[in-house]
């Protein structure tokens, strides 16, 4: 009698496992139809543990992931180069020139840059007979991708990827719409809000044709853009509404060379270093003598900002330089190549069949969310990696591009995840972490949305609901259990 009650419960038991998941797939099926119904939607979820297959909708289909892109960067960067990797800029001379070799450090700032000049002083120079080389050449043109959008050059999101990087390429402008509507805007460089920080050398020239108009007005009629011309100018057009506060823009700077060029002079100015010759573009000579370099953090840092902050100069940046590590070539083309050829040779996944184009994720790359999750598999089967990478993405409720998102669900810090969003395309690849039950492996990507917010909505109640229905089998194991004892 006892053994047909037990094995009365252990088949209750599993027939409810069967049910739960039966109804979970449905649930899920249902939620994305009812949202997005005229989307395409593509999920996996996987338990972390065992692998099991947890939902699948589109699985295998190829789709546009936007930014969730920069997971293989990541991955690419932490398999092939060491914890303690940085990148140099280096101050050399020749003879009677000095040499500034720029090695693409996306974190570099014209503070650094300052400092590296100050050297000279230090080192009891003060007249340069010859000239001072800027070298850029470890990353070749173009320095924008393929896929980047012609509307949003201009932008700091949209930054020239050269290797000589300063303050992200970018400046801050604030625009200040009139009081009268019809009239022109106002626009000033946004200062630092730090305590005694100096007013910044300014990199950019503003040609302001901004007009304020109502609501109505810019939705349906006028819109804010910006036009690229010649030695870092940019004209601002179209209109903005009419707001309170200002407007925090930021801007690329389309000629970084050319804002390296004006830091480097105001440097030798400051320092009251007599320049000769003039400051000019080149390439170091191979036996010039190093006098110091300045090292960028370490590649942890950089590769948790890139994910943190979504940021496409730094993945653009670590993607040309590996490329350069790998080939002797920092291109586009030959970074793509080398962060295949690391994928491949470190983890199980099949490069070709993706369409991985860059490191940045622009609208040309093609990956499946089943491919997301193989990944994201490896990585957290790896006890190196997995620790890192959990570390460096964003967790929902507390960091990054998920600080805002599910802080009032039990979500709460336990995704870790990383977000893409263009305007019509939403991604979320990543984990949720239950120390105490089952955890999940997930990639979500949504394309052919009219609004990319209603797919981030969708994502998180796709988690929600596995998340909530687990928990719950776990409290029904654990009262099956307490029965059988």
């Amino acid at each position: 009698m006892r053994y047909f009650n037990y094995t009365l419960i252990c088949t209750a038991f599993f027939f409810n496992q069967a049910v739960y998941s039966q109804t979970l797939s449905a649930k899920l099926d249902e939620l994305i139809d009812q949202k997005l119904p005229r989307a395409t939607v593509g999920v996996l979820i996987k338990d972390a543990q065992t692998g099991e297959v947890v939902y699948s909708r589109n699985a295998n289909k190829l789709l546009t992931p936007a930014s969730s892109t920069k997971l293989f960067t990541a991955a690419a960067a932490l398999y092939h180069l060491k914890p303690n990797f940085r990148f140099l800029t280096t101050l050399s001379q020749k003879d009677q020139n000095y040499y500034l070799t720029f090695g693409g450090s996306p974190s570099l700032t014209a503070d650094n840059l300052t400092a590296l000049v100050t050297n000279l002083k230090k080192n009891n120079i003060k007249i340069i007979q010859g000239n001072v080389v800027i070298d850029s050449t470890q990353y070749p043109a173009p320095f924008y991708l393929s896929g980047d959008s012609y509307d949003d050059l201009g932008w700091a999101y949209t930054a020239p990827d050269t290797a000589a990087v300063l303050n992200e390429n970018a400046e801050s402008y604030e625009l200040i719409s009139a009081q009268t509507l019809g009239m022109p805007a106002q626009i000033k460089l946004k200062l630092s809000s730090k305590a005694n920080a100096k007013p910044p050398l300014k990199a950019l020239t503003i040609i302001n044709e901004v007009i304020t108009v109502s609501k109505e007005e810019e939705k349906n009629h006028c819109s804010l853009h910006v036009e690229l011309k010649d030695n870092n100018t940019l004209r601002l057009f179209g209109c903005m509404i009419q707001e309170k506060k200002p407007k925090t823009l930021e801007f690329a700077i389309p000629d970084p060379v050319l804002f390296v060029k004006q830091v480097t002079k105001n440097a030798l100015q400051q320092n009251g270093i007599v320049l000769k010759g003039t400051i000019l573009s080149g390439t170091t000579p191979a036996d010039a003598k190093p006098i110091v370099s300045y090292q960028s953090a370490n590649l942890f840092k950089l590769v948790k900002h890139m994910l943190q902050k979504s940021d496409n100069l730094y993945a653009n940046s670590i993607t040309r330089k590996l490329g350069y590590l790998v080939t002797g070539k920092g291109s586009h083309k030959e970074g793509m190549f080398a962060i295949k050829k690391i994928i491949a040779e470190h983890t199980h996944l099949d490069m070709s069949q993706m369409e991985l184009i860059d490191g940045e994720g622009t609208r040309y790359n093609l990956i499946s969310p089943e491919q997301f999750v193989a990944l994201l598999t490896e990585l957290y089967q790896d006890k190196v990696m997995q620790p890192v990478l959990l570390s460096s993405l964003p967790q929902a409720g507390v960091s990054g591009t998920l600080q805002g998102r599910m802080k009032d669900t039990i979500l709460n810090k336990k995704v870790f995840a990383k977000t893409g969003s263009m305007h019509d395309v939403s991604s979320l690849s990543g984990f949720i972490i239950n120390p105490n039950s089952k955890s999940f492996i997930f990639s979500i990507i949504t394309n052919g949305v009219a609004k990319a917010e209603k797919a981030k909505v969708l994502e998180e109640k796709i988690l929600l609901t596995v998340d909530e229905y687990y928990l719950e089998q776990s409290k029904v194991s654990l009262e099956n259990k307490a029965i059988t004892q």
